[in-house]
């Protein structure tokens, strides 16, 4: 038996027993809708993949709750889509799952687009759910008209800087809540990095700047045209703010700045990965990590289709689909392919279960102060 072998079935075992002591997954993407404002050049989530993929009608309201109450805990909640500040009873959804399954902290991507819904919703929640750390997460692609063509808005970039300023606002009041900035670096604006870090530092100087790449397989192909040299700059701009001390990052809980130390390793992992640097395996995806689709269908990473099943034929207990032969099949099959990404939230969680990381996680958390 080599190495490799050995590393497949420590890890099989470990996402194994992690699956079964927690029961479900403790950091979980839920999708709460299909519906966007936006059409984006670099999305996966587009019409292609939902027809192919979602095959049932949309969890209900009630569907939600009897899931929630198949969940003990969970420690971070993604309610996105779509777009999760779509739905009218978005508040009412999250503030359910905050009090049947013991939330940590939750958090909702959004493009920005409908400022005075977003941050009026956004207060809702802060008050319904006072003791629970939350974070809006708004996306800026670019500066001025390039970001609007990326979206395929006319008015997006606007909108969504006016969003980022009138969330920055509300953490004058509430110290649970945090706001960040995400930027998806694409073909479409790999040559401009350094203008949309000006623009983030200025309108958002006091909080985290968080950068993806394009992955999957997005509405326009050649959005995943991208050179890695865009993506160290961005990371390169980041990691000059911090040594400076002009850069405090995320905020909101005692844990924050352990999230911008975890953030400033995995860029580094994320080059790593791209240049062929680092070895597969080792994934958290279908044990600390999860998804939910809104038709009620289940699967390990947004990256990988191999569904689980579907939340309507495990009667909603969403601990026994999770704990079912497909899920320990799908887990085997991760480490036994060497299976590796770029998709940033299970970067995340995968990097709890391996042990190369956590130095480094350490020393850019002293870094941070």
């Amino acid at each position: 038996m080599n190495s490799q072998t050995i590393k497949a079935e420590l890890y099989t075992a470990l996402t194994n027993t992690l699956a079964h002591i927690f029961r479900t997954p403790q950091y979980i993407i839920l999708f709460v809708t299909d519906v966007c404002w936006m059409r984006c050049q670099h999305c996966w989530f587009n019409e292609e993949w939902k027809t192919r993929e979602l095959t049932n009608s949309a969890l209900t309201f009630d569907e939600y709750k009897k899931l929630a109450d198949s969940i003990d805990q969970i420690k971070f909640l993604s309610l996105t889509g779509g777009e999760a500040f779509h739905r009218d009873d978005i508040v009412e959804l999250a503030t359910m799952f905050r009090h049947k399954t013991k939330l940590a902290r939750y958090q909702i991507p959004t493009s920005g687009y409908k400022t005075e819904r977003i941050v009026r919703a956004t207060e809702r929640l802060l008050k319904a759910n006072p003791d629970t750390p939350f974070r809006v997460d708004v996306s800026l692609d670019g500066v001025g008209q390039i970001h609007n063509e990326i979206r395929r808005i006319s008015d997006g970039y606007k909108r969504a800087c006016t969003t980022i300023i009138e969330l920055n606002k509300l953490k004058q009041y509430y110290s649970h809540f945090d706001v960040g900035v995400i930027t998806t670096i694409s073909h479409a604006n790999q040559n401009t990095v350094e203008e949309i870090g000006a623009v983030v530092e200025k309108i958002h100087p006091s909080g985290e700047w968080m950068i993806n790449i394009t992955r999957g397989n997005p509405r326009d192909p050649e959005a995943t045209n991208v050179q890695l040299s865009a993506y160290k700059k961005a990371h390169e701009i980041i990691d000059r703010r911090i040594a400076e001390g002009r850069y405090r990052g995320h905020g909101g809980h005692q844990t924050a700045k352990w999230l911008s130390a975890k953030n400033a390793v995995r860029r580094q992992v994320i080059c790593d990965i791209i240049e062929g640097k680092r070895e597969g395996g080792g994934c958290a995806a279908g044990s600390i990590g999860g998804v939910i689709y809104s038709d009620g269908s289940v699967k390990v990473c947004e990256m990988l289709d191999k569904p689980l099943g579907n939340l309507r034929d495990f009667n909603y207990n969403f601990t026994a689909l999770w704990n079912d032969k497909a899920a320990c099949r799908v887990r085997r099959f991760i480490q036994e392919t060497n299976c590796q990404c770029t998709q940033e939230c299970f970067l995340s969680v995968s990097m709890l279960i391996q042990p190369d990381t956590w130095s480094g996680m350490v020393r850019e958390r002293i870094r941070l102060g």
